[in-house]
């Protein structure tokens, strides 16, 4: 039997989409559940799964053009079934659909500005033609007997985080580039086999690969690590040369621009910056995580603190709509998620009616799902601020871009030992630095002034986020 598949639904106001790869093949089989092809908006890249079950007979949705939601995009049936010409025609609107459309299964961030940048509305993406992939950049390789690894800058900070040897590691990235995904699958397989933290940790340090030395039914101790040779680093390392030559912009891309001209243009921003002192909140954390399995991040406190001062603010907690302004009657935080293929900003949600655990749980959940390109698009829209965290990159402090639709956005710098004059004596104290960039349209400098004084109140007296 012909079923139709469509171009889903990806939110409430995409109106199009892009279809960037297919998955399939005409001809192969497709089962519910299957991934058909990654679609673009201009938000995120989703794996699109079949609600269908039959042979794959024709694609009629090209790659690289925006295409209207509920497009006819394919066709399913029986091995050999002829397909009615009118649907053959490609990429016709299903007025009756017959099966119903494909659903959206997962997300991956799509190419976005730094951190700081607004995330892109939710708008239908321009008409553009498929622009031509960029050149692959020329590399030479080149002995050095440092034996340096070549990794990004997150996956060494995943590494470091979970004590992944990178030199055991197979990099999948450009040129074996070692990227966050290789080192998340290895700590995962880690995992699995059972190693002690100590070994892990001296694993990490001597360079050695423990899942060669797992055995079945037996953990790996710190006595086999330091009886294993240690994995020998490569003897070249990789030059990357400048790309150069110009590309077409994607339909991503070009709405981004678009969105952050937006945002510039349309909200008149102010700045304020704020001292936190994080000295007592990295304590409190500290002994709350050494009292249970549930361990929770500075971020999940920070999460917290944003939602208890927006609903004791509501002027904060508002939207611009042109001829009035909405007050949300709801906290929902957004926050930053850095992968390597770019950022998302997932949202935790009616946290007005949650504990710091299950803001923990549900930050742990929507970054797990962010990395394993499970997010749906209900769970990164509706946002009523923005956290923007540079912090582990070193940076002091940053002006952040508010995201349209949403009132503000909190930029936070890292946190560092610094010294404070306090009762007249000298101290050394764990310093964060706000920058709050805020629409004067909805906040006032005074109201946005005790709103940020309210947050590095919670932030220095941790035991309030925790009731």
């Amino acid at each position: 039997m012909i079923q139709k598949v469509l171009l889903p639904k990806l939110g409430q106001t995409v109106e199009t989409a892009v279809i960037e790869t297919w998955r399939v093949k005409e001809g192969d089989p497709v089962k519910k559940g299957d991934v058909l092809c990654e679609i673009t908006t201009d938000k995120a890249t989703l794996e699109v799964e079949s609600y269908v079950k039959g042979t794959l007979l024709k694609i009629l949705g090209p790659t690289g053009q925006p295409l209207p939601v509920n497009s006819l995009i394919a066709v399913v049936g029986d091995p050999g079934e002829a397909i009615p010409a009118d649907l053959l025609a490609g990429g016709v609107q299903a007025d009756a659909p017959t099966a119903a459309p494909a659903a959206p299964a997962a997300a991956t961030p799509a190419p976005a500005p730094t951190p700081s940048a607004p995330a892109p509305a939710r708008e239908p993406a321009p008409v553009a033609a498929k622009p031509q992939p960029a050149p692959a950049p020329a590399v030479l390789d080149i002995p050095a007997a440092s034996g340096r690894l070549f990794a990004s800058p997150r996956a060494r900070k995943l590494a470091a985080h979970e004590h992944v040897p990178l030199v055991a590691l197979k990099g999948s990235g450009p040129n074996g580039r070692v990227v966050e995904k290789d080192v998340a699958v290895y700590a995962d397989k880690v995992r699995q086999i059972g190693v002690t933290p100590l070994a892990r940790k001296l694993a990490a340090e001597r360079g050695v690969d423990v899942l060669a030395l797992a055995a079945e039914g037996k953990k790996v101790t710190r006595d086999d690590v330091v009886a294993a040779q240690p994995v020998t680093a490569p003897a070249a390392v990789t030059r990357v040369m400048p790309r150069a030559g110009k590309v077409g912009l994607t339909p991503m891309r070009r709405i981004i621009a678009e969105r952050m001209c937006q945002s510039k243009r349309d909200i008149p921003c102010y700045y304020l910056h704020m001292d936190a002192d994080m000295t007592d909140l990295m304590e409190a954390r500290r002994r709350f995580n050494a009292r249970g399995d549930l361990r929770v991040s500075i971020n999940d406190y920070i999460v917290v603190a944003c939602a208890r001062a927006l609903a004791e603010f509501p002027d904060v907690n508002s939207r611009w709509d042109g001829d009035g302004i909405t007050y949300r009657g709801e906290c929902n935080v957004s926050f930053a998620v850095a992968l390597d293929a770019g950022l998302i900003v997932p949202v935790v949600k009616n946290i007005e009616r949650k504990t710091l655990p299950q803001v923990a749980e549900d930050s742990r959940t929507l970054i797990e799902k962010a990395r394993g390109k499970k997010l749906l698009p209900a769970e990164y829209e509706g946002g009523c601020m923005t956290i923007s965290n540079l912090g582990t990159f070193g940076v002091k402090h940053f002006i952040p871009i508010v995201n349209p639709g949403e009132s503000c956005i909190l930029g936070l710098g890292m946190i560092e030992d610094r010294v404070v004059v306090r009762q007249g004596g000298i101290h050394i104290r764990k310093v964060m630095t706000m920058t709050l960039a805020a629409d004067h349209r909805l906040v006032d400098g005074a109201v946005g002034a005790k709103f940020l004084e309210r947050i590095r109140d919670l932030l220095e007296n941790p035991t309030q986020l925790e009731k």
